[in-house]
């Protein structure tokens, strides 16, 4: 990748859905440029996939928290698994393996603090090897 590709890649990360002939021309390249280096961002893997991010509150889901998950390694094969097991959940945006006192944090969302409540008690809480979770309810998104 050169500082092009760079660039192409940012701003495509800001709109996904941006017409060639607009990014050719924020950066100065020929269309039939910018076309190749998105083919081949996307063959060689740098471009995963595309996505669209809803507005949450529209879509009935308002409410943002981080669960931090500590596993309890003598009931679970791998870390991997209990963390394959909570992105199947309903609702959950991420799920992050970390370094540190915590072991793995999810992001998920929420119509209400009653269904944030139902998804940590009920969903998350039962998943094999989790032995404690903590829940950091988003305040503010910026």
């Amino acid at each position: 990748m050169d500082e092009k590709d760079s660039e192409l890649l940012a701003e495509l990360m800001k709109d996904g859905k941006a017409k060639i002939k607009a990014l050719s021309r924020k950066l100065g390249l020929p269309m039939s440029t910018v076309h190749h280096r998105i083919l081949r961002m996307e063959k060689d893997g740098i471009i995963k996939r595309y996505a669209a991010i809803p507005d949450y509150r529209k879509v009935g889901l308002p409410i943002a928290a981080y669960i931090f998950i500590n596993v309890d390694y003598s009931k679970i094969e791998s870390q991997e698994d209990v963390a394959g097991e909570i992105r199947k959940l309903p609702n959950v945006l991420d799920v992050s393996i970390v370094s540190g006192e915590i072991d793995i944090i999810a992001k998920i969302r929420a119509k209400d603090v009653d269904d944030m409540g139902e998804a940590v008690l009920k969903k998350l809480r039962t998943i094999k090897g989790i032995a404690k979770t903590v829940t950091a309810v988003v305040m503010k998104e910026i």
